[in-house]
């Protein structure tokens, strides 16, 4: 088996586990929410949270995001989901006339709520599409309201089986994400009033080198328990473009594995953020790292 180490542009903490059984198809599950929307702003993380169903039928909805991003962390847990299949294509959508998106989620155990899909990154426009990282973009993304506003519910399908929750808009919802990821930046230390004008974000200039070194320093005692995970890496970039401080923080739960991610990106090189007026500051460049195993 081969490792992959992929870097995405951009689920609370939860199990990667192990694929189930096979199943039959069974008739659609379509809960409504039962629970007000839940807002965390931690200190590395902002989580937006709801229930939907009730008694033995209760499922939870959560996004969550670790840096500002026009795509976000989505985990959606219940036991409508314990005959999904990990890495099995899933149709997503989030409006009657979207055409689903076609994904390969992961499955894993959240809590009380048992059996889940876990998406590292998820625009309710694009799917699962991470053709536009918010880290090449002129300046700093957030998550789309438009888009939010004709959201309908999330649902997802699977071999016949289809899991709808029925949210509603949620462009309120993901405003107060934007909020709460914009605060982030002046809690990492810069400044975000610069951030929201800059002409340019920082552009890694070594990439190619650098995630050649994190693959060949994968732990091995994860490699060889086959351990998949979902990390998030954020960076620190002085105005020279130099690395000043790295953080990964884990969107899975895992045993074995800790990245070493973070030891090679203190070489990394960057060309320095830029503001309005063309000058460089500091700034952050965030990523996720996704390990999973080739099929």
């Amino acid at each position: 088996m081969i490792w992959l180490l992929k870097f995405t542009a951009m689920a609370g903490v939860v199990a990667v586990a192990a694929p189930s059984a096979a199943w039959a198809k069974d008739d659609p599950l379509v809960l409504d929410r039962s629970t007000q929307w839940n807002v965390d702003f931690a200190p590395n993380k902002c989580r937006l949270a709801a229930a939907f169903g009730e008694d033995d039928d209760r499922h939870i909805l959560f996004f969550e995001q670790y840096y500002p991003a026009d795509s976000v962390g989505m985990t959606i847990a219940g036991p409508g989901l314990d005959r999904f299949r990990s890495r099995m294509k899933t149709e997503l959508s989030f409006f009657q006339t979207q055409e689903p998106h076609r994904t390969e989620p992961f499955v894993g155990e959240v809590g009380q709520y048992g059996k889940g899909l876990i998406y590292s990154n998820v625009n309710v426009a694009r799917g699962t599409d991470q053709q536009d990282d918010e880290n090449d973009a002129p300046a700093l993304k957030l998550l789309d309201i438009d888009a939010a506003k004709r959201v309908e519910y999330v649902a997802v399908k699977q071999r016949g089986r289809e899991v709808r929750l029925t949210t509603g808009p949620l462009d309120e919802a993901f405003a107060v994400m934007n909020t709460c990821t914009t605060d982030m930046i002046g809690e990492w230390g810069l400044d975000p009033e610069r951030h929201a004008t800059a002409t340019r974000l920082p552009r890694w200039t070594n990439e190619e080198k650098i995630v050649g070194r994190i693959v060949r320093e994968y732990p091995r005692a994860a490699l060889y328990r086959g351990e998949q995970a979902i990390l998030r890496m954020r960076v620190i970039v002085d105005q020279t473009g130099q690395v000043e401080d790295c953080v990964i923080d884990e969107a899975t739960t895992t045993e074995k594995l800790e990245s070493p991610a973070c030891r090679p990106m203190m070489d990394a090189e960057f060309e320095p953020a830029l503001d309005s007026n063309g000058d460089a500051f500091r700034s952050f460049y965030a990523t996720s790292i996704v390990y999973q195993m080739r099929r």
